[in-house]
């Protein structure tokens, strides 16, 4: 695993972050992941952690300019947790890499009252220069509102809907989720009317939505950052003192500090304070 020095947290800036989602039919989505870095220090692994199940991931990235086949391999960290672990040749500080990594799951779409729904969501643990979604929903399907939040672009392709999210400057621990409803498929073709009709209803059913997701949102797991997973196959063994922790891990005080502070206010561990130490365990 890269390391890091005080000076940063993080070891790459990200300066843009996208998704890209297709629905192939009621039960399966093709999901593209498009990561635009810069390495604050020496990298060769990036990791996407998620909580639905994950099937026949690949992976192109392109370093400085040059594009190559990536190593790819998947893992189960703990409960649900899914890893995806992009092995390439070692960046240098400053260097550049665009990383895309696609695969298929069902995990992002759900049955809600006899209709299906994609539901997603994102906290991010640093900050993102530009943000973009895009959801595509293929010929025969109609899309049920409300669409929340209501996206910056809708547009008509085909008789096929192409929805469109994008934000700039996310701050660490932002958040971002949305749900899109779909009915049964259906024969007629799309009307480009319906258009505004759901813009228009996207925000009428904003209250709606908004509460559907923090019901959904209970209970569901942080996504980890490969620091913390090191940090979980640590403790596994035991309660350690934070002192013992930083030796372990080979990285700053400071940075092992910020590190279990975020773990503990997602509920992964606690901290028991021991005189000018503190004793670190995880969360039962």
């Amino acid at each position: 695993m890269p390391l890091v020095t005080a000076q940063t947290p993080y070891d790459y800036r990200i300066n843009s972050y996208s998704l890209h989602f297709e629905v192939l039919d009621e039960n399966m989505v093709k999901e593209t992941i498009e990561v635009e870095l810069t390495a604050n220090t020496s990298l060769s692994q990036y990791v996407f952690y998620s909580d639905y199940p994950v099937e026949n991931p690949d992976a192109i990235v392109s370093i400085n300019g040059k594009t190559i086949i990536a190593n790819v391999s998947t893992n189960v960290i703990t409960g649900n947790i899914n890893a995806v672990y992009v092995n390439f040749p070692e960046l240098g500080k400053g260097d550049m890499a665009k990383i895309r990594i696609t695969f298929y799951t069902s995990g992002v779409l759900q049955d809600t009252d006899g209709k299906k729904q994609f539901a997603y969501y994102i906290k991010f643990s640093q900050p993102v220069g530009y943000f973009y979604v895009r959801l595509y929903v293929p010929r025969g399907y109609a899309v049920l509102t409300p669409i929340i939040p209501s996206p910056n672009k809708l547009e008509s392709r085909e008789n096929s809907l192409i929805l469109e999210w994008s934000r700039e400057n996310l701050r660490g621990n932002e958040e971002f989720y949305f749900i899109v409803g779909f009915s049964n498929p259906i024969k007629k073709g799309f009307d480009l009317r319906v258009l505004f009709v759901l813009v228009f209803l996207a925000f009428i059913g904003g209250f709606y939505a908004g509460m559907l997701y923090r019901e959904r949102k209970k209970g569901k797991p942080e996504i980890l950052k490969s620091d913390e997973e090191r940090v979980i196959e640590l403790l596994k063994n035991g309660p350690m003192l934070q002192s013992e922790l930083v030796k372990r891990l080979n990285v700053s005080k400071a940075k092992v500090s910020i590190l279990l502070r975020e773990m503990e206010e997602k509920g992964f561990i606690e901290r028991i304070k021991e005189g000018r130490n503190y004793l670190v365990k995880l969360r039962e």
